[in-house]
């Protein structure tokens, strides 16, 4: 099979699959993929889901406020992380408390 026609196949695949993907992950909205990750049947946090979060939260610095440093890409990356801990709180729509409480969190887990 000539090199032309292996991609023009791979082209098409790919082509599908990003149809496919379109079609199934827009039936399910992310929010609730994230919800169901980290919340329970009763709508509280599953306790694996809050030591996951808790776990995040110390990587990401969120229950720290931003230490300044001269270097750029130094705060460039602690903000990326602080921002992705904020867009899990805010797809899980946790409320001022469960934050709080979260914050407060000492997760024990061994490192």
């Amino acid at each position: 099979m000539a090199i032309l026609e292996v991609n023009r196949q791979r082209f098409k695949a790919m082509l599908l699959s990003r149809s496919y993907k379109d079609l199934f992950l827009s039936l399910v909205p992310a929010r609730r993929l994230y919800r169901s990750l980290f919340r329970g049947d009763n709508g509280g946090m599953h306790t694996v889901g809050e030591h996951v979060l808790a776990d995040l939260r110390d990587f990401c610095g969120a229950s720290r406020p931003t230490i300044f440093d001269t270097d750029p890409l130094i705060m460039a990356r602690r903000e990326g992380r602080r921002e992705v801990f904020v867009r899990i709180a805010n797809m899980l729509n946790l409320d001022e408390n469960a934050v709080q409480k979260l914050m407060e969190l000492d997760h024990g887990l061994g490192e």
